[in-house]
C-alpha cells in the first residue's frame, strides 16, 4: 500500500477491526491509508480510524444480529444458534444482510439465494437434518457426538501428524530445503538502552482488545489503563504511585498522559500496559483521551522469517512527567 510493489493496491475494506490500535507503527498505517483510492469501514463504533473512511456501513451489534452458526469442535463438539435478542439500533444492519445487497446490486445474485438469515442457516443446517425451529426447541445447542481427536486416527490405522515421518518432527526438513533454520535457535534480544524501558503490554479480563473501552458498565469497572513501574525504580526516579507521565518511545513517538502504577510485580527494566486505551476519537466519549495507547508506541517491529508473526516488544519507552 505504501511502495505499490509487488503490484497497487488501491482499495481496503476494514471490517471489525481497529487499524490504528491493531497494528503497529501508526504513522505508516496512515501513510498507507493516504495512497489509497478507497477505503470502506464497518464498525459498530465511531472508532478512530473510522473518519479515515470513504464510506461507512455501521453494523448492528452482536445481540441485535444473525450470525453465522457457532460450530465448536471440542471433545463434545456442539452447534449454537447466534441470534438477535433485540432490534437493531437506529439505522444499522447485520453484515449479511450488507454483504447480500452489495452482492444484489452486482449482479451476483446466484449466489444469495436466500431472503433472510433463517433461510441460509436453514440451508445450512439441512446436512445434518435440523433447522433453525428444531434448534430453537433444543435450546439453540445441538449437542454431537465426539470423541478425543486422537482417537479418530487410532480407529482408522492412520497418523495425525501432517509430517513425512508421521511423526511430531523437531527438525524439519521441509525448513532446511528453504534455507531456513530446521531446528530453532535461540536468538538474544537487544538490551534495555540506558534510560529506557522494554515495553510490554497484555490484556485485562475486563475488555476485549479495543472495542470495550466505551462501553458503559466496562468502563465503570476500568476506565483508563496504568503504565506498570517496578516500585524501587519509580522511587529512586521520585515518581509517586498513580502520578500521571507521558510515555515517550525510542522514536520521539508519544502517549498519555497515563497513570503510573508503582508496584513489585514487575522488573526493574520493563514496564507494562494493558492493550486498548488512548483512544482519540471524540465520538467514543467515555474512552475518548483515557489512558495511553501501546500501539502508537510500537514504531518498531521484528517478522519471524518462517511464520511471518510480529514481535512487538522490541520498543523501548522512557516516562517523562506531565507538564
Amino acid at each position: 500500500m505504501i511502495t505499490g510493489k509487488p503490484y497497487p493496491i488501491k482499495g481496503l475494506i476494514a471490517y471489525g477491526c481497529n487499524l490504528f490500535h491493531t497494528l503497529p507503527n501508526v504513522a505508516r498505517t496512515k501513510d498507507a491509508l493516504k495512497n489509497l483510492d478507497f477505503v470502506m469501514v464497518v464498525d459498530t463504533l465511531p472508532q478512530d480510524h473510522v473518519a479515515w473512511a470513504d464510506v461507512v456501513l455501521p453494523e448492528a451489534t452482536y445481540l441485535e444480529r444473525h450470525d453465522e452458526l457457532w460450530v465448536c469442535g471440542h471433545k463434545t463438539p456442539y452447534i449454537a444458534l447466534r441470534e438477535p435478542a433485540v432490534e437493531p439500533y437506529a439505522q444499522t444492519k447485520p453484515a449479511w444482510w450488507m454483504i447480500r445487497e452489495l452482492g444484489l446490486r452486482l449482479g451476483l445474485d446466484d449466489f444469495f439465494k436466500w431472503k433472510n438469515a433463517e433461510e441460509y442457516l436453514n440451508e445450512r443446517l439441512k446436512s445434518i437434518g435440523l433447522t433453525v425451529e428444531k434448534l430453537h426447541a433444543q435450546d439453540g445447542i445441538a449437542i454431537q457426538k465426539g470423541k478425543a481427536y486422537l482417537a479418530d486416527f487410532e480407529k482408522e490405522g492412520g497418523v495425525p501428524f501432517a509430517t513425512a515421518s508421521g511423526k511430531i518432527e523437531f527438525y524439519s526438513d521441509a525448513l532446511e530445503k528453504s534455507k531456513l533454520d530446521p531446528l530453532p535457535k535461540y536468538e538474544p534480544t537487544p538490551d534495555v538502552p540506558a534510560g529506557f524501558f522494554r515495553l510490554l503490554y497484555g490484556r485485562s479480563p475486563v475488555h476485549t482488545f479495543s472495542r470495550t473501552q466505551n462501553t458503559p458498565l466496562l468502563n465503570e469497572l476500568m476506565p483508563e489503563n496504568e503504565v506498570w513501574l517496578n516500585a524501587d525504580v519509580a522511587k529512586q526516579l521520585g515518581i509517586a504511585d498513580g502520578q500521571r507521565v507521558m510515555i515517550e518511545n525510542q522514536d520521539g513517538a508519544k502517549s498519555g498522559p497515563v497513570k503510573v502504577k508503582a508496584t513489585q510485580r514487575i522488573r526493574k527494566d520493563c514496564v507494562f500496559m494493558v492493550h486498548g486505551f488512548g483512544h482519540d476519537t471524540p465520538g467514543m466519549k467515555r474512552a475518548h483521551k483515557r489512558g495511553a495507547s501501546d500501539a502508537v508506541l510500537q514504531t518498531k517491529y521484528k517478522l519471524d522469517p518462517i511464520s511471518g508473526g510480529a514481535g512487538l516488544r522490541v520498543n523501548f519507552v522512557k516516562l517523562v512527567r506531565e507538564a
